[in-house]
């Protein structure tokens, strides 16, 4: 990840971090006073079950917080938190009242559990969303609004408590994540290519600066305070307004599915607070719910938009959302059950809120079961049958191991271990059958007898004297098929080897087919290079001289004009100039492998953004092409390092062993999975670079992890018995 990445995750741990400790460090209780008179009187309660729990009742007059004496002067209408009361009652009894979260379960689900939750959860699914689509606009814009979201519904505990930097980020936050929204459908609208029918959405960013000075003013006066709270509650209202305005008239206007289940995936988590809370409250009326209890839905968030992953496209949303159905049914009926048992075991202990709380946190665990569960069967399915039950993986490793084979005794020697393994009977033999050694026949009506390879001169029989069951038949059988074709192949390329062998001993540098290869070889290569050479330099060249058309035809030459067209004939000429070298390194042959591999260098660390960190040591050998081969290793390391690697820095060192070198690559780039490398971009220059390798009896080692860099250990030594 960049550092600008780093720095958003990173404030947005220490930011989640400090509210949800200012919210835990001292609990919420939420008393209105009457302060007309000397001594504070209480007259309304956030939480009147608790308050009725600890005989605290409208009337009391407020004599401590926290053990400190209080004044009407001294308070505003209400009373936030506290960690201990004292108060009086109208007939003179003092009370002393200890307040903790437990006593209050509301205030310790709604405003600590649940944020935290949501707090680990949001964090989770953003870094999901953006290792799967690096630098990716969409996706930025998603994961911004994804945390802007969690981080604004977290900070709501610290912004009732008072806390000046909570009730700041509250109030950008609740603004800017439908800004951010909007942006990004912005953006999707033109992927998808349907016309934008709004404003730009950078104008919307323009709240931002009014609702820093819409604080300034509550810090500086605090009579303004009710004001401003309604205020951002006003423009939140108008922008998801605003929102769901732009995703219904489009739907209806394109009728397309993405759109629909955007709209239902953003509609769902915030039009219960928008109708419960915010719009009761513009108007002057009482919420409906709470704002705790309304931003509850907010919790839908992570689990709508995970789904709604951004890479060159959006991935089939409706499969997924089909599957999140169906585990969430089954999910809701065992959340359900467990509730209801819990609920009865402890039928006097638990209030509704904390009924409530035990059905979500039940549901989203067996929600994550399944889902845990998917993804360990995706991984482990082939494993997870005993080998002696599974025939279809055993006969998937049994070919893995069979085809390591190199030739045919040992063939027939591995299939003989997986027979004996498989069936656990040693009752079968093979027998080849030749015009030298004929089949006895009396054992042709013995036990069960399998063909595994005929040519004619040559038949290759398996006689098993041992009772099979129907599946132990079928996997022999198809074990058999792949021996068969395995012998195949080891005879063509045993005949190969006789060929060329044959070949060499009688000096004779004819073979056809040998030739046919090379040559279907060349003028592939040339075909690459004509089609490089037609995208680019020969374009450049048509457009100079449509170029020179024109200036020719001009009854005044300007010399500008003409200058600018050298300056493209040299750029032209550079380029073709790099692909000669690039195809015979003229170096190499005038002053050698450690000269043109320095020249090379130089090259890439003008190209490149990344430090590069050469060691070229001088090597020598008798095989003059192992001077090319380390060029060409050498030059496609560097060129997958500029394409792919996003690395910052790359180090590169030669080596000269006996007879041989080493060459180790190693970068600090995205890495890769090297299961996944094949399907990557990355796969063309990975393989040419195994393929030169092997052709010289090498070894190469490829370790990488995704964004851990990628090591590359190539060492070969040459044959110096060998002719060429």
């Amino acid at each position: 990840m960049s550092k600008w990445t780093y720095s958003i995750f990173i404030t947005y741990l220490l930011l989640g971090i400090y509210v949800l400790v200012v919210a835990s460090k001292i609990p919420y209780i939420g008393i209105s006073l009457d302060t007309t008179s000397e001594q504070p009187v209480m007259t309304e309660f956030y939480y009147p079950n608790w308050a009725q729990q600890h005989n605290i009742e409208k009337g009391d007059l407020l004599l401590t917080i926290d053990g400190k004496p209080v004044r009407s002067n001294q308070l505003d209408s209400s009373v936030r938190c506290a960690k201990e009361l004292t108060f009086m009652k109208p007939n003179g009894d003092v009370h002393a009242v200890s307040v903790k979260h437990k006593d209050i379960p509301e205030e310790f689900y709604l405003q600590i559990i649940f944020p935290l939750f949501y707090f680990v959860l949001s964090f989770g699914v953003a870094i999901y969303l953006w290792r799967r689509n690096t630098d990716n606009l969409l996706t930025s814009l998603l994961t911004l609004f994804l945390l802007t979201c969690s981080l604004a519904y977290i900070s709501t505990g610290a912004s009732v408590r008072g806390n000046l930097i909570g009730g700041f980020v509250i109030g950008i936050g609740i603004v800017l994540c439908i800004v951010l929204f909007i942006h990004f459908l912005q953006f999707y609208f033109r992927y998808l290519r349907i016309e934008w029918p709004c404003l730009n959405t950078k104008w919307l960013y323009l709240t931002l600066p009014f609702i820093l000075c819409c604080d300034f003013i509550r810090i500086v006066n605090s009579d303004f305070w009710t004001i401003i709270s309604l205020i951002k509650l006003g423009m939140f209202a108008v922008l998801v307004l605003y929102a769901i305005y732009i995703l219904l008239t489009s739907y209806l206007r394109t009728r397309l599915e993405k759109i629909r289940l955007i709209t239902i995936a953003f509609i769902t988590p915030f039009l219960p607070f928008l109708l419960f809370f915010v719009i009761p409250l513009i108007f002057g009326l009482d919420p409906i719910l709470h704002a705790e209890v309304a931003a509850s839905s907010l919790l839908f968030i992570p689990f709508s938009f995970i789904f709604i992953q951004v890479n060159e496209r959006l991935f089939d949303i409706e499969y997924q959302l089909s599957r999140l159905r169906y585990y969430s049914t089954l999910a809701f009926f065992c959340a359900l059950l467990l509730t209801t048992g819990i609920t009865l075991l402890f039928i006097d202990k638990l209030s509704i809120v904390k009924i409530t709380g035990v059905f979500i946190l039940v549901f989203l665990v067996i929600i994550a079961s399944f889902y845990i569960k998917e993804q360990l069967d995706f991984k482990y399915r082939k494993i997870i049958f005993s080998s002696t039950g599974n025939y279809v993986h055993n006969l998937y490793a049994a070919v893995n191991r069979m085809g390591k084979a190199k030739n045919q005794q040992e063939l027939l020697e591995q299939f003989k271990y997986e027979i004996t393994e498989k069936l656990g009977t040693t009752a079968f033999t093979i027998t080849i059958i030749t015009e030298d050694a004929p089949f006895a026949r009396d054992e042709v009506n013995i036990g069960n007898h399998l063909l595994l390879h005929d040519t004619g001169e040559e038949k290759i029989m398996l006689n098993i004297r041992h009772i099979l069951q129907k599946e132990e038949l079928l996997w022999l059988e198809l074990l058999a098929l792949y021996v068969s074709m395995f012998i195949d192949n080891l005879k063509l390329i045993e005949d190969l080897v006789y060929e060329i062998k044959l070949m060499k001993d009688h000096n004779d540098t004819q073979l056809p087919w040998l030739d046919k290869l090379l040559w279907n070889i060349i003028e592939k290569e040339k075909s690459i290079l004509a089609q490089e050479l037609h995208d680019t330099i020969l374009q450049e060249q048509l457009h100079l001289a449509r170029e020179l058309d024109v200036l020719a035809s001009s009854p005044v030459i300007k010399k500008e004009k003409v200058l600018d067209i050298r300056e493209q004939l040299l750029n032209a000429s550079k380029d073709l100039r790099e692909y000669c070298e690039n195809l015979s390194p003229p170096l190499l042959d005038t002053f050698g492998l450690q000269i043109a591999l320095k020249k090379l260098i130089q090259k890439v660390k003008i190209r490149a953004d990344f430090l590069l960190n050469a060691q070229i040591e001088r090597v020598q050998f008798q095989d003059v092409t192992l001077h090319l081969v380390v060029y060409r290793l050498v030059q496609e390391l560097l060129n997958n390092a500029i394409k792919h690697a996003e690395a910052t820095e790359v180090s590169l060192r030669l080596q000269a062993i006996n007879r041989g070198f080493i060459l180790q690559y190693d970068d600090n780039g995205i890495g890769c999975n090297i299961e996944g490398l094949m399907q990557s971009s990355a796969s063309m220059g990975i393989n040419g670079i195994r393929e030169r390798v092997r052709a010289f009896n090498g070894d190469i080692t490829i370790t990488s992890n995704l964004n851990e860099g990628m090591h590359i250990f190539i060492q070969i030594q040459e044959d110096v018995d060998s002719d060429d």
